[in-house]
């Protein structure tokens, strides 16, 4: 085999009855060791668990990320998946159950075929979701998009939660370490993919949700300029809402402070020291206490648990231009851009009201979610959120949003306020930010409207209709079905979901390649203008359309335009970041 600048060697390895080929590929930072597999019959090699970074342990902890020297060794293991982050418990369905650990700033690297440096192949580096609270790299099996796409893709984790995003608004622990994470990482990819045949030069980044927002914040950054050329933002961008006010950090402090019995402790290094000489198990069960609300109140505060302006990273909020010369905007319109949602975003809101909440307040959202729901909580919780006591522009919300078609139909109009107000509408304005009188970068928006047999959370009711929050990491990624019902398997055109799939695979490769996802034997998709605001709608067929969501886009950026979003004196405002935030006063619901 033909050797490159940094080294390569294959072994053949037995593990009991079975021989496997391993590659052993030397980079900069070291040898890395990864093993070779038939997905559909076509080679990949996976790498993984190849650390980044230092491990954000002992002293480490609630700091800046620190760069990774050269190791003596090999890295790299046998097994399917690598630890994630500490975190609250939890799992998604179709996604595997993953050991948890402090020490765990590891990525992993799939390529299609042979390693080779010559290959010069373009790089996907995806960023995983779930609210900046849950999840892991190892999760995301990305072998059909691999091959399909003919890419390298790389699944990275970075710090959560409190170990994540808690700040002290000091240097000692300014927060954002998660974003530090996700920025070192990148790094990482940039010094060392050629080793694997990568192209350090062709590199997108994309995610879902809160990766999504972290993509969007990434692009946001001056400084990762020359990190990457694209960025795919899927269900989730930065918005103006996006960050914790200072009360929401204060109270989440507070609380951990008092939890953990490290308040009072005279000054940010004692208090600083107290944490981190806490087992990790005591932080991440503290955050299972967080209820900032009212008993009345269903509500999921990021507070000290997501993104904070923090004046270094972050110095003021990145949704909207104050000047369209200013250095963030500069950059973030250098590169080329595409972000989209499904049409199904709101059905949030049935995972989040529990079957406890549902009884005590006497609602049975599986039925129906009634107009006062919208009219009493959703809108005025939303309007008072962003703008203040506007009762004129709830009662403007109200009307777009109620309609005399019968319970079903109202339903789904309840949950369209929330996939308006929380995802589409914020892309849209985001698109238009990147697109407005842009010459030097391309912009592309998608809506996927094709449900798949694979909800994200549970099985929808039966008023949903779409695509509900999540559906499309099937298309992307390889998803158990173990939990999905043969009843609701043979509801759905599997076929029809794969087609779909891989037209996704195709477009989201082509686009990482050459910064504009159409191609020779795929429909067409145009490109995003500020006029026409034209978009790709991800079915079967696929279809063209223009202008999403026009009316609630004037709406919600009227509600907007009366918010005071100087984030350095902040009003007392709840956050929206998350994709799992609510605010709703259920004492208003009849």
């Amino acid at each position: 085999m033909k050797s490159i600048s940094f080294g390569i060697c294959l072994v053949m390895f037995a593990f009991g009855s079975d021989v496997i080929n391993v590659v052993e590929v030397k980079t900069p930072s070291g040898w890395v060791r990864g093993y070779e597999e038939l997905y559909n019959e076509t080679q990949v090699y996976r790498f993984i668990k190849i650390p980044y970074a230092e491990p954000p342990i002992g002293n480490l902890r609630f700091k800046k990320t620190q760069p990774i020297g050269e190791w003596k060794g090999v890295e790299g293991v046998r097994d399917v998946n690598a630890p994630q982050c500490s975190q609250i418990e939890d799992r998604y369905p179709g996604f595997d159950t993953l050991v948890t650990d402090e020490d765990c700033l590891y990525l992993n690297i799939y390529v299609p075929g042979k390693i080779s440096e010559d290959r010069n192949l373009s790089v996907m580096v995806w960023i995983h979701g779930s609210g900046f609270m849950f999840g892991g790299a190892s999760q995301y099996k990305p072998q059909k998009l691999v091959l399909g796409g003919d890419v390298i893709v790389v699944t990275i984790n970075y710090r959560l939660g409190l170990l994540g995003f808690m700040t002290l608004h000091d240097p000692l622990a300014p927060g954002n370490y998660g974003l530090w994470d996700q920025i070192e990482a990148l790094r990482w990819v940039q010094n060392n993919i050629a080793a694997f045949g990568g192209n350090p030069k062709s590199v997108t980044i994309f995610g879902n949700a809160a990766g999504g927002i972290s993509v969007s914040l990434q692009t946001l950054i001056p400084s990762n300029k020359g990190l990457f050329q694209r960025a795919i933002s899927q269900s989730g961008v930065v918005s103006l809402f996006c960050f914790p006010t200072k009360r929401e950090e204060k109270q989440t402090n507070d609380l951990v402070l008092k939890k953990t019995n490290c308040e009072c402790k005279g000054d940010i290094a004692e208090t600083l020291k107290c944490l981190r000489d806490l087992p990790v198990e005591n932080l991440t069960a503290t955050i299972k206490l967080l209820e900032f609300q009212s008993p009345l109140n269903v509500s999921f505060v990021l507070g000290s648990m997501g993104p904070t302006i923090d004046g270094d990273l972050i110095k003021d909020n990145l949704a909207y231009p104050k000047s369209w010369d200013d250095d963030v905007y500069s950059f973030f319109r250098s590169i080329d851009f595409m972000s989209g949602t499904l049409d199904g975003e709101g059905i949030l809101v049935y995972s989040m009201l529990s079957q406890e909440i549902q009884e005590r307040f006497n609602l049975n959202i599986s039925e129906r979610v009634p107009v006062s729901i919208l009219c009493e909580s959703f809108a005025p919780s939303y309007v008072n959120t962003v703008a203040g006591n506007f009762p004129e522009l709830t009662q403007e919300i109200c009307e777009l949003y109620t309609t005399p078609d019968g319970d079903d139909e109202q339903s789904r109009r309840v949950t369209d306020f929330q996939s308006d107000s929380l995802f589409i509408v914020p892309s849209n304005i985001m698109l238009g930010i990147h697109a407005k009188n842009n010459s030097q970068a391309k912009t592309f928006q998608y809506l996927i409207t094709k449900p798949t047999p694979f909800p994200f959370f549970q099985e929808p009711p039966s008023w949903f209709k779409g695509a509900g929050h999540g559906e499309d990491l099937h298309l992307l990624f390889g998803v158990t079905s173990d939990h999905v019902s043969e009843e609701t398997l043979k509801k759905h055109d599997l076929g029809a979901v794969e087609r779909l799939s891989k037209n996704v695979i195709n477009y989201w490769a082509i686009f990482t390649k050459n910064g504009d996802p159409n191609s020779e034997g795929l429909p067409n998709w145009p490109s995003f203008n500020t006029l026409s605001k034209e978009y790709a709608i991800l079915d079967t067929p696929i279809a063209e359309g223009e202008n999403l969501k026009a009316n609630a886009t004037v709406l919600l950026k009227k509600v907007i335009s009366k918010g005071n979003f100087t984030f350095n004196n902040v009003k007392d405002k709840n956050s929206l970041c998350s994709s799992h935030s609510l605010n709703v006063r259920l004492d208003k619901i009849n």
